[in-house]
């Protein structure tokens, strides 16, 4: 028997055309960088580096993104995890949600505020964190990313929000 505590609430993943689309375009531009280098009309060592450089950059990012938005979001009553079950951020930590227009935060995504600071991670398209600040999204469903924002929000009000009551 499971753990009720550990139980996902909430899962957001990254739908497999988003990822195809996004290592497309993101492959597209370290493709068309590098293309653009070798062509040059009059080249110069340092415009045909720079662009090379540029360029595989470009892809090796992609293969970074392709392979990060594998991933998934598990919200649980106790914490927020990754699919690898990296912890992105204990519930008690959290300090506030930030979904608003304005906000530093990924597209199609949320900015959570962390009491205390917390290491540096970039799993590109999916979630980062730095400092105090956590964004979550980039390559994720916007309404999904949304509902777990709320979810997070409601969990951090009333904790005991959706728990069957315990028997007498």
């Amino acid at each position: 028997m499971t753990d009720p505590e550990e139980e996902p609430i909430a899962v957001l993943s990254v739908s497999a055309p988003r990822r195809v689309f996004s290592a497309l375009v993101q492959g597209g531009l370290g493709v068309l960088l590098i293309s653009l280098g070798l062509s040059l009309p009059e080249p110069s060592l340092a415009a045909t580096g720079a662009l090379l450089i540029f360029g595989l950059g470009a892809l090796y990012l992609t293969y970074r993104m392709y392979r990060a938005t594998a991933r998934d979001i598990i919200l649980t009553r106790q914490e927020l995890r990754d699919s690898t079950g990296e912890l992105i951020a204990p519930l008690e930590q959290i300090a506030s949600v930030d979904k608003g227009f304005f906000a530093f935060k990924p597209s199609n995504g949320f900015l959570l505020r962390l009491a205390e600071p917390a290491p540096r991670a970039w799993v590109p398209g999916v979630w980062w964190r730095m400092g105090t600040r956590v964004g979550i999204g980039g390559a994720t469903n916007g309404k999904a990313a949304r509902d777990m924002a709320d979810i997070i929000t409601i969990l951090k009000a009333d904790p005991d929000a959706g728990r069957p009551p315990a028997d007498a």
